[in-house]
């Protein structure tokens, strides 16, 4: 079953420009995956041609506009967006790391407030509402009224029984590992993550490189792709959002260095429970800048949204045979998120970038 309100939406292909940069005039965002919808576009603010982006403020200040993080955040199911290490395996995140900012018994009682929000909603699948609603009430088996809360050491300790025969959370929130008593025609079982954001710094609009420094001015042709994919919203049982992989190549009009940018390694990311839209398969975007002569200028990059820190809030009863066998408890788990921008269209946004020369 999927979410209509959640189907992707392709992005025209958007026409190639050029953009002169001079000593007091402009700057050119480029964001990759096309121009937001009507909706959004009427919120954002027009980019200025009369301002340079010359610090990490500047380009946080704009971000800000265009792509509003909240202080807190929830996503539906096992986050895609969760921490992960080069080769995809996930990365721990402890309880000592994120208790003193978010207390895990609260997080249990947002957790089950955002899933009775989301079951109450009739623009929601059906079988997805009976799902969240179950987050709240339960099974009607042992403890359904008053469920136990375990809390996790960390991420990886997320087995759901001490035997290891059900889990990871991974698999149960993709409904791999059936309760007695769920909706057998979703593939989803009650998870939803509840975050706030997160402090550290780069966790917000988190860098993802940027080409390398034109000295005394000169013009290139910069080129930005993209292609997102796993972007559906029941990928597995839950599973919203998506994985992004940039490239970006420069060009000089006068010789000098040119070729792919590095650290563009892509990234996934998750949706917001409040996010409503949709995007994209990929496209082409490209830019000329002519860099002023007194400074130094480069393309910067950063992605739309930011790092949450929480728990994966979990509910789960034992099958028959085990010690707790269905005894109904609320499991919350440590985890690390980045979720998208709910209001941004695309996943990264380009900033052309001057500071002084040194």
């Amino acid at each position: 079953m999927s979410n209509s309100a959640a189907a992707p939406r392709r992005a025209s292909r958007r026409r190639a420009r050029s953009v002169t940069v001079l000593a007091a005039a402009l700057l050119t965002a480029a964001p990759l995956l096309g121009s937001a919808s009507p909706a959004v576009a009427a919120e954002e603010n027009p980019i200025r041609n009369d301002k340079l982006y010359e610090s990490e403020d500047d380009i946080q200040a704009a971000l800000t506009k265009t792509a509003p993080v909240g202080d807190s955040e929830t996503v539906m199911g096992y986050p895609k967006g969760i921490d992960r290490d080069a080769n995809g395996a996930v990365m721990p995140f402890d309880l000592r790391d994120v208790q003193d900012k978010y207390d895990p018994q609260q997080a249990v009682q947002d957790a089950k407030q955002a899933a009775q929000k989301y079951a109450d909603d009739a623009n929601n699948p059906a079988g997805y509402r009976d799902v969240a609603q179950q987050l709240v009430t339960g099974w009607g088996k042992k403890n359904a009224d008053n469920p136990a809360v375990e809390v996790r050491k960390n991420t990886t300790d997320d087995k759901m029984t001490d035997k290891y025969t059900q889990g990871p959370a991974e698999s149960y929130c993709a409904g791999k590992d059936v309760i007695d008593g769920s909706p057998h025609d979703v593939q989803a079982s009650p998870c939803v993550f509840v975050g706030k954001l997160d402090t550290k710094p780069g966790s917000k609009y988190p860098k993802i490189g940027s080409s390398s420094a034109v000295l005394g001015g000169g013009k290139k042709t910069y080129k930005v792709t993209g292609q997102v994919t796993d972007e559906k919203s029941t990928t597995d049982g839950w599973s919203v959002g998506g994985k992004f992989t940039p490239k970006v190549t420069t060009t000089p009009a006068n010789g000098g260095t040119g070729g792919e940018l590095g650290g563009e390694a892509g990234f996934t990311y998750s949706w917001s429970v409040t996010t409503t839209e949709r995007k994209m398969t990929g496209v082409d975007d490209q830019t000329e800048v002519t860099f002023p002569s007194d400074k130094k200028g480069s393309l910067q990059g950063r992605r739309d949204g930011a790092y949450y820190v929480g728990y994966l809030v979990v509910r789960y009863a034992d099958p028959k045979g085990f010690a707790r066998a269905e005894e109904e408890r609320l499991i919350a788990i440590p985890a690390r998120v980045y979720v998208q921008s709910p209001k941004s269209s695309t996943p990264v946004s380009y900033f052309t970038y001057t500071e002084p020369v040194s």
